[in-house]
This record gives structure tokens, sequence and C-alpha cells, in this order.
């Protein structure tokens, strides 16, 4: 499987998407690690299984949330998740993360569009619930 994630991270590496977005992509153990130029400040981690590629960012933790603004937070959370294009969200163990799951057979051109996608979606989800973070500025995003 790594030399499948080594092709994955050149092509990615010597990719543009035709909305002008780049990527710079690195193997890390059995992930790769994508910084899109849409988004440089949440890095995509994508994890490829025998099932599905999965695609990952980490948004924040639950301490990063204002006292009270929990279920708040969580609410809008689930009310947003339907019109997040290409991506869901969800909480592992205290962190906050938009994903995207895709079948191991996707070609390409989809699957750098997606993180183009997600990586969109990473700012308009933090730009909605950035008034209930203890830090309104969280790593570039401003409200």
């Amino acid at each position: 499987m790594s030399e499948i994630l080594e092709e994955l991270v050149l092509r990615l590496n010597t990719h543009s998407t035709p909305e002008g977005t780049t990527f710079f992509a690195e193997l890390k153990d059995e992930l790769i690690h994508v910084v899109c130029s849409n988004n440089e400040e949440f890095p995509i981690n994508i994890v490829k299984t025998d099932m599905q590629i999965l695609t990952v960012s980490h948004l924040f933790s639950e301490d990063e949330v204002m006292d009270g603004k929990l279920d708040e937070l969580n609410k809008i959370m689930l009310q947003l998740n339907p019109s997040i294009p290409l991506s869901s969200v969800g909480l592992k163990d205290g962190q906050y993360i938009l994903f995207g799951a895709m079948a191991v057979d996707t070609l390409f051109e989809n699957l750098a569009h997606e993180l183009g996608v997600q990586a969109e979606n990473v700012i308009e989800l933090l730009d909605a619930v950035s008034p209930m973070l203890a830090s309104n500025e969280i790593r570039g995003i401003k409200s």
C-alpha cells in the first residue's frame, strides 16, 4: 500500500485543480498529510484502507469552546452538517473534525476536487461557529 500512497503524494504535489487549488503532500507513516493552497491553516490527513479513502481535518478541541456554549455549538454543527458539500462533521477523542469518505477506486481528479472543497468547508464551518469558541481567532479564522 505504501507504493500507492507514494504515487498519490507525487500526483498531488504536481496537480492543480481547474479552480487553481494546488497541494503540498507528504507521506507520514501510513497517512498523507496535505496542505491545500486555498486553506493553508488546516491541513487534511488522508488514510487509505481496503474499503475507503478517508480525509480528515482537525478543527478544534472541546476545551476551546466557551463555557456554557457546548450544547449550542453541537446543535449548530448538527444543523450545518447536511449543508456542507462532500463533508461531514464529527467528534473524536474530544476533537471536532471535518471529514470525507470516498471509494478506494475514486478517480484522482475527484479526490483532488474533494480535497479542495473540504479545505473551503473548514473555513465556512469555522466562520459559523467561531463566536462560540474561547478564542474567536482560531488559527487565522476571524469572526
